[in-house]
């Protein structure tokens, strides 16, 4: 093998590996912004919810925290 091929396949896989670290970028951004969108989704829903359980323990509801009968 010549030295230029030796070069040429250096700089083919190179070209390459950069762009596969270029598409793992990408993704990554969108992941993060993905998971930083549902953590502010979750947090909105127990805001939400919060309140609601605190009712439901104010009118006598029932502790879910117990196991059911059949255990």
């Amino acid at each position: 093998m010549s030295k230029d091929s030796t070069l040429s396949d250096l700089e083919i896989r190179i070209a390459f590996l950069e762009d596969q670290i270029d598409a793992l970028n990408r993704e990554v951004v969108s992941l993060n912004r993905d998971r930083d969108k549902l953590t502010e989704e979750l947090q909105a829903l127990a805001h939400l919810i919060r309140p609601l359980i605190a009712q439901m323990s104010s009118l006598g509801g029932t502790d879910d925290s117990t196991p059911p009968p059949h255990y």
